[in-house]
């Protein structure tokens, strides 16, 4: 029998616009793995790791609104894309998602633009992600001044970069 892998990606997608943790960590497998943007030397692991990023996540992102879902790579990769607010800055992520033999998400890659965007989640989400308090204030300590330079400088680059025809 075939695993349903679009049947969880929605599932996924409906447990995310009601906010509902519980329903969200049912749909992990124990060994999942999240690779974020925010943390590219090393992936989140295991069903609690990740179902707190994701938990940080609904707590902390506004207007989350989907824009487009499928799947690619023959049917082995699901994809999510979806808007949102954080910290009053507009982000675009694109969720890629592996589903196994039982129906879980097993791998869950999480690609965020732009910049401006990815340094505000890093903002909102480090604290909440961070092993231990003193990282947790580092990781706000360090975040903050690149989420200010890069929304500052956001609405220039398009000004300064000069597109050829």
């Amino acid at each position: 029998m075939a695993v349903d892998a679009a049947g969880t990606r929605e599932r996924f997608r409906s447990a995310i616009e009601r906010r509902d943790r519980a329903a969200v960590d049912s749909l992990l497998a124990p060994d999942v793995v999240l690779h974020s943007p925010i943390i590219g030397s090393a992936p989140f692991e295991g069903r609690q790791a990740v179902g707190d990023v994701l938990g940080a996540v609904l707590a902390t992102f506004d207007d989350i609104r989907y824009t487009a879902e499928g799947e690619a790579d023959e049917g082995e990769l699901e994809v999510l894309v979806f808007r949102a607010r954080v910290r009053r800055v507009d982000i675009e992520t694109v969720d890629l998602v592996r589903v196994d033999d039982d129906g879980l998400i097993r791998e869950f890659t999480v690609v965020i633009r732009p910049m401006a965007g990815l340094a505000a989640v890093a903002v909102a989400l480090g604290p909440h992600i961070a092993r231990g308090p003193v990282r947790s204030v580092l990781v706000r300590v360090f975040a903050t001044p690149l989420a200010v330079l890069l929304r500052i400088v956001d609405p220039l680059v398009p000004r300064l970069i000069r597109l050829r025809g």
